[in-house]
């Protein structure tokens, strides 16, 4: 599978719930820590609780209402504020580096958390984190490991990421392809695909891994691209294959004795490398002008040039490969009455002598 987008988990993930203890001991002192933790707790587990009596409130109240079970008599105005703290949660260290790496090799971002939006958007903000698309547990009612909350993310190319072991469990168990993210809690039941130690560890496994270099063999190459009558192409690099953002390349293999008619490339530069077989280009207004290449050669085509290509052979097929700096298949066909006799160009480059 290619990873073409990264799903994380938000608390505990990208956001530092721990961290959250050093800005309580300064309302409620040195039982900061130890009440983060229970009102993480009962936080989680009010959410499955919703789940198995099939009821839903949103998790600000979740997370107000939790408190509330752990720490009943504080009052209501620091319950209050105390909740709040989780709109301006402070990101992991790694988490912005970690997002750009990813943003740069073209993988889509993506958070899926128990959070609503307006809880997201602003832990986000405040943190400076910027991703692609945001999906919660308001959309569909429901908390992980709701399997309704996992689908709101294909299956197909994404990877799911998160530093809580039973959320990863939910999304394996879904289907997804899972990354535990070790932050030192409980580790998963079901066996993840990844583990990982850092989100920088998460970005440079999958920026690498599925977008550096890619290696597209003889018998992956795609066949379901534009065709023209006596030609046979086929697809090897285009950004669906292998993520290139600026190239096509494939193959190309024109019957014996065929030919295009007069056509340019708009502002598409392109090359062809001949593998087998005696290719013959003619190009120009009036198509006055003339050129052959045979095995090992190569021929470059300008923008906007109007040419044609012809399979010089009555008998073989013309292969060759094919590169373009454009993946729109631009082919602009011309009304051009070619001159009788092209005038011929030799064949020139730095090994071949005229």
């Amino acid at each position: 599978m290619i990873i073409q987008r990264v799903v994380f988990d938000l608390y505990g993930t990208l956001l530092d719930v721990g961290g959250l203890a050093g800005r309580l001991s300064a309302i409620l002192g040195s039982d900061a820590t130890e009440l983060l933790g229970r009102w993480r707790k009962a936080q989680i587990e009010l959410t499955w609780e919703l789940n198995r009596t099939g009821k839903y409130e949103p998790f600000d109240a979740v997370t107000l209402r939790s408190l509330q079970q752990v720490e009943p008599a504080l009052p209501e105005a620091m319950r209050k504020k105390l909740s709040d703290a989780w709109l301006t949660l402070a990101p992991y260290p790694d988490a912005k580096a970690a997002l750009e790496q990813l943003a740069k090799a073209g993988v889509k971002r993506l958070v899926l958390s128990n959070g609503t939006r307006a809880m997201i958007e602003s832990a986000l903000q405040a943190g400076g984190l910027s991703v692609d698309e945001i999906h919660c547990a308001d959309d569909v009612k429901a908390y992980k490991t709701d399997g309704r909350v996992y689908s709101l993310v294909p299956r197909e190319g994404t990877l799911f990421v998160s530093g809580n072991g039973w959320d990863a469990t939910g999304a394996k168990q879904f289907g997804l392809a899972v990354c535990w993210l070790d932050r030192g809690g409980l580790k998963p039941d079901a066996e993840p695909d990844f583990h990982a130690h850092s989100l920088v560890e998460l970005a440079a496994h999958v920026a690498y891994r599925d977008h550096g270099i890619r290696v597209i063999h003889a018998n992956q190459l795609d066949p379901n691209t534009a065709q023209t009558p006596g030609m046979n192409r086929a697809t090897a690099i285009n950004f669906a294959r292998a993520g290139a953002e600026k190239l096509w390349a494939g193959t190309v293999v024109i019957h014996a004795n065929a030919k295009t008619g007069a056509h340019h490339h708009g502002d598409l530069e392109s090359v062809i490398y001949v593998v087998k077989g005696k290719a013959r280009m003619r190009w120009g207004e009036k198509l006055e002008f003339t050129a052959e290449a045979g095995p090992g050669d190569f021929i470059f085509i300008p923008p906007y040039l109007p040419h044609q290509e012809i399979n010089a052979s009555r008998d073989e097929p013309l292969e060759c490969v094919l590169c373009r700096s454009g993946q729109d298949p631009v082919v602009v066909n011309l009304d051009i009455q070619p001159v009788e006799a092209p005038e011929d160009v030799k064949w020139i480059d730095p090994i071949h002598k005229t």
